[in-house]
C-alpha cells in the first residue's frame, strides 16, 4: 500500500503514530497499538469504534515509508533517524522520497511535483494550475506519469487530495484558508527551500554564483530546476528547458526569500551570464540575477 492509496493516513495521523510508538519503547503489541489508535467510545450504552479506515490507513503510509513495521502481533519503529519534533519528521519523509527511483512506491509523490515545476517551466507560468478542476489536474498529472498503481493509476482524484496534504506537510505548498473548493493549493516551495538550506550549513553571507546555487539546490530537491526528478518530467512532456531561465515555482521562491532577507539576489555582470526569473513582476526589483548571498548577516 501506498501513501496515495492511503488517503486516510495523514501527515498529521502518522506522525502521531510515529511519535506514540517512539513513547512505548519502539515497539508494541498489536492489540495495544490498535486500540490506541482507534480508541473506542460510549455510545447508546455500548462500546463503539471509530472509522477503522483512519488507522488502518495511518499503519499502510507509515509502512510504506519505511518507518514502521506491522504484523500480526506487534509493530515496531525501523527507524533510526531522529524523529523528534515534526520537522524532523518532515525532513525524513523529505530525504525517503527524494532517494526513490521511478517506479518505487511512493516515488509519484515527488515525481508528480516535478511534473508541476516543468509543466510550469513549459506554460511560462502559474495559472494553469487553479483554473484545472480536480479532476482534470488529476488526468493531467497521471498522464505524466509513468507506471502503475494497484489501481492502474499513479494520479486520481483521490489520490490528487493526499497528494496535495502532503506536499503541504513537506513544504511544497500552502493550504489556502478557503472554504472547500476543488481547485488546488497554492503550490510554493519557499518553505521547504529555506528548510534545505539551513539543513546545508551554509555559513551567513555565503556568496555563491547563480549556477553554484543552483546546482546546491537541484542536488538537495531533484523535483526543481536542473534536478534528477525535473529533467525527467521534461523528458515525458516532451519540454526541452531553457538552461538561461528559472521555473515560475523556483522563481517565486527565490523572490519570497529575497523579500524576506533570507537570500539576497545579485546582478551584476553581462547580460549573457543573467538567470532569468520567469513569469517576469514588474513590480519586483529582481527579474535577474547573477548570484545569491546566502543568510546575508546583519539581515536575520
Amino acid at each position: 500500500m501506498s501513501v496515495l492509496s492511503s488517503p486516510q493516513g495523514t501527515p498529521e495521523r502518522v506522525w502521531s503514530l510515529v511519535a506514540g510508538l517512539r513513547a512505548l519503547g519502539g515497539e508494541c503489541d498489536r492489540e495495544t497499538f490498535d486500540a490506541l489508535l482507534n480508541p473506542g467510545y460510549l455510545k447508546d450504552g455500548g462500546e463503539a469504534r471509530a472509522n477503522r479506515a483512519l488507522a488502518a490507513n495511518a499503519v499502510g503510509a507509515a509502512t510504506s515509508l519505511g518507518l514502521v513495521q506491522a504484523g500480526r502481533e506487534k509493530v515496531t519503529l525501523t527507524t533510526g533517524r531522529n524523529l523528534e519534533g515534526v520537522s524532523n519528521f518532515a525532513d525524513y519523509v523529505h530525504d525517503h522520497l527524494s532517494s526513490l527511483e521511478s517506479g518505487e512506491t511512493d516515488s509519484a509523490i515527488l515525481e508528480a511535483y516535478a511534473w508541476l515545476v516543468a509543466k510550469s517551466h513549459q506554460q511560462g507560468q502559474l495559472d494553469w494550475i487553479y483554473t484545472s478542476g480536480r479532476e482534470e489536474f488529476a488526468d493531467m498529472a497521471n498522464a505524466a506519469l509513468v507506471g502503475e498503481d494497484d489501481d492502474g493509476r499513479l494520479m486520481n482524484t483521490t489520490k490528487v487530495v493526499a497528494w496535495r496534504r502532503w506536499s503541504a506537510f513537506l513544504g511544497l505548498g500552502v493550504v489556502l484558508p478557503l472554504p472547500p473548493t476543488n481547485k488546488p493549493d497554492y503550490s510554493t516551495p519557499t518553505a521547504r527551500l529555506m528548510r534545505e538550506l539551513n539543513r546545508a550549513g551554509i555559513s551567513p553571507n555565503t556568496v555563491m554564483s547563480a549556477e553554484q546555487f543552483l546546482s546546491l539546490v537541484s542536488g538537495r530537491m531533484p523535483y526543481l530546476d536542473r534536478g534528477r526528478l525535473f529533467t525527467q518530467a521534461c523528458q515525458r512532456i516532451g519540454h526541452t528547458p531553457s538552461g538561461r531561465r528559472v521555473s515560475p515555482l523556483l522563481s517565486l521562491a527565490l523572490r519570497d526569500l529575497h523579500d524576506d532577507k533570507v537570500l539576497g539576489l545579485v546582478l551584476s555582470g553581462d547580460a549573457s551570464t543573467h538567470l532569468q526569473l520567469t513569469p517576469d513582476d514588474p513590480a519586483h526589483s529582481f527579474n535577474a540575477f547573477t548570484g545569491v548571498n546566502v543568510f546575508p548577516v546583519g539581515s536575520l
